[in-house]
């Protein structure tokens, strides 16, 4: 059942093609927001397709490495809040709780990200269009 989660990846391509057909000003931090906000349940999802032979391994790896950086931020942000046990069994409920602490630090975190990538840019696009105006 929690293959259905690399469905979640809908959210941040179609946020890519919206913002390309729209022309944002500030399409990145779009982008990251929309692609922290669901990394942590997609590198799960991937993680669980280990079970097909060969292209699933392929997938599980990359949501192997993808989980080891984006899964455990949320356990730790709320175990060192006091709200989960340390070293207790997660249930359904703690883990789609972990899930959304993942999605708010790490589309805070991408949402950045993002915004710098804008302003520089913006920064560089403003230097072109000075360049082609002293021509």
């Amino acid at each position: 059942m929690s293959q259905w989660l690399i469905l979640l990846a809908i959210v941040p391509l179609s946020c890519l093609q919206l913002t390309k057909i729209y022309k944002t000003r500030n399409r990145w931090m779009l982008n990251g927001i929309a692609f922290g906000a669901v990394v942590a349940p997609i590198s799960f999802g991937l993680l669980k397709l280990t079970y097909i032979p060969v292209i699933g391994k392929i997938l599980g790896l990359v949501g192997l490495v993808a989980n080891l950086t984006h899964g455990s931020v949320g356990y730790f942000c709320l175990v060192g809040s006091g709200i989960l046990e340390p070293g207790a069994v997660i249930t359904g409920s703690q883990l789609m709780l972990i899930n959304l602490v993942n999605g708010v630090l790490f589309a805070f975190c991408y949402g950045m990200i993002g915004y710098s990538v804008d302003r520089k840019l913006e920064t560089v696009q403003g230097r072109m269009d000075a360049g082609i105006a002293r021509l």
